[in-house]
């Protein structure tokens, strides 16, 4: 654990908003320390809150301004989110793991294991619209969860009256890709099994219709080698949502926790040479990394960049494997465009780190 001690520990956040002309821009950037709570080791803990503020100028972003000072946790967690599933009716919304924002318009990712918890568990079915696509039963509802700002309560201008009164806001998932194929078993009476090509999936969070943008991490196609600092940030073992008679949300509390370690093994030719089992190109790192931290950002280094998506841990406690994000920047999306094509000539509010900056 010599390369965690040489590092400190923080995250790069940026304030995103659109300008004159209707296109997303950096507003304004900001670095947050992670410090852990009292009691807490370094190298796995809860996070100690600080009062942030991201921008001196908040004027020109009235539709993000309260997304733009707060705790850190509360800052983080505009970013790195629970993503639950729930089916008319149930008594709870399950929490399957997490994901982070990569785009101020709502592109997310996450583990693709983590999105197909609701086949794999049985609470949904599958039917295939065409070669490539598949719907989820119409009974079942994706989304993430982002906490409200407790400044809204009382904020001394207009605004929405759910925003005034949210606990939580619940934003569903419009549409999400995985990349992978059914596989045949050689057995008669076992159903085809999934077998994944990456363990990563892009979900599209619908619009927010309050205003205002997502507030990503950054991204990019840097290198990422052995002895790198790796930092994971994710919801360890969160318990599920009780919902009331009437469809509300119970009382609940879902803490971030942050991991750290470091690179111990890098293996970018994973898919065709099958060097471990985590599906395609992947890296193992020496973290903890508890229950529903699948699909959380691996931030490496000085926690500028996200290299990394949380894939699985092993039964070593601190033995955790990471699907490499690069890799994936260049799969096809809608329209037969990628998030690369996305990050270099769209207006999806995707940061392009350069070596001065974005």
């Amino acid at each position: 654990m010599t390369e965690v001690s040489k590092q400190e520990l923080g995250v790069l956040k940026s304030i995103w908003r659109r300008n004159e002309d209707g296109k997303w821009i950096v507003h304004d950037i900001q670095g947050i320390d992670l410090k852990p709570q009292k009691g807490f080791s370094k190298d796995y803990f809860k996070i100690k809150n600080d009062i942030h503020l991201l921008t001196q100028s908040p004027a020109p972003i009235m539709d993000d301004f309260f997304s733009s000072f707060g705790e850190t946790e509360f800052l983080l967690k505009q970013s790195i989110v629970p993503i639950v599933a729930w089916n008319d009716g149930d008594s709870e919304i399950k929490c399957i793991g997490t994901g982070f924002f990569i785009s101020a318009s709502g592109y997310l990712m996450t583990a693709a294991h983590v999105l197909r918890d609701p086949v794999d568990g049985q609470y949904t079915n599958l039917t295939q619209v065409d070669e490539k696509s598949f719907q989820l039963s119409k009974t079942l509802h994706m989304g993430i969860i982002i906490p409200p700002n407790p400044a809204m309560r009382n904020a001394p201008f207009t605004m929405h009256p759910a925003m005034r009164e949210a606990k939580i806001f619940v934003h569903p998932v419009e549409y999400a890709y995985h990349w992978g194929q059914d596989v045949s078993s050689p057995l008669f009476h076992e159903k085809p099994r999934f077998e994944y090509n990456v363990d990563v999936a892009i979900l599209k969070i619908k619009e927010n219709v309050l205003g205002g943008g997502f507030q990503p991490l950054n991204i990019g196609m840097h290198s990422l080698k052995v002895g790198d600092q790796a930092m994971a940030i994710g919801y360890a073992k969160m318990t599920n949502i009780p919902r009331n008679k009437n469809g509300g949300i119970g009382e609940f509390q879902h803490d971030l926790f942050v991991s750290v370690g470091s690179v111990k093994s890098v293996y970018l030719n994973n898919q065709e040479e099958k060097q471990t089992s985590t599906p395609g190109p992947c890296f193992d790192f020496d973290a903890k990394i508890p229950g529903k931290m699948s699909g959380s950002p691996i931030l490496v280094g000085s926690g500028i960049l996200t290299k990394g998506i949380v894939s699985r841990s092993w039964q070593d406690e601190k033995h955790a494997s990471g699907c490499l994000v690069a890799p994936v920047m260049q799969l096809k999306l809608q329209n037969d465009k990628s998030l690369l094509d996305l990050m270099n000539f769209g207006n999806e509010g995707i940061a392009k780190i350069q070596a001065g900056g974005i």
